[in-house]
């Protein structure tokens, strides 16, 4: 009896294990891309003041934000906008080092090349 209570608590433990592995799917543009954003993208890729552009999705304060890189602009990080759609206005430099400091999970979503 001891000894199938032992397999029994041993398969229960194997089982549960199992179901606790946490599935994430990758990234897809199509799918995980809001459509302001994607309007966006359409409207860099036809402006060749663009060139070399990257957007990316970072976490932040429980949300995605999502930052627009462009490589001939003076303005690192003024190109911050919410999952929304709403541009970001680092009010302080308190505001911005928090961005900077606990950002993550960084994904490009997109980057112009040719």
């Amino acid at each position: 009896m001891l000894k199938i209570l032992f397999i029994s608590s041993f398969i229960i433990i194997i089982i549960i294990g199992c179901q606790n592995e946490i599935v994430t799917s990758p990234f897809d543009y199509d799918r995980d891309t809001p459509t302001w954003l994607k309007s966006k993208i359409d409207s860099i890729s036809n402006d060749k003041d663009y060139f070399g552009t990257k957007v990316f999705r970072h976490e932040w304060h429980s949300g995605f934000v999502y930052y627009i890189s462009i490589p001939i602009s003076s303005c690192a990080y003024c190109e911050v906008y919410n999952q929304n759609g709403d541009k970001i206005h680092f009010t302080d430099d308190t505001m911005f080092q928090d961005y900077i400091d606990n950002r993550k999970n960084e994904i490009l979503i997109w980057e112009w090349k040719e």
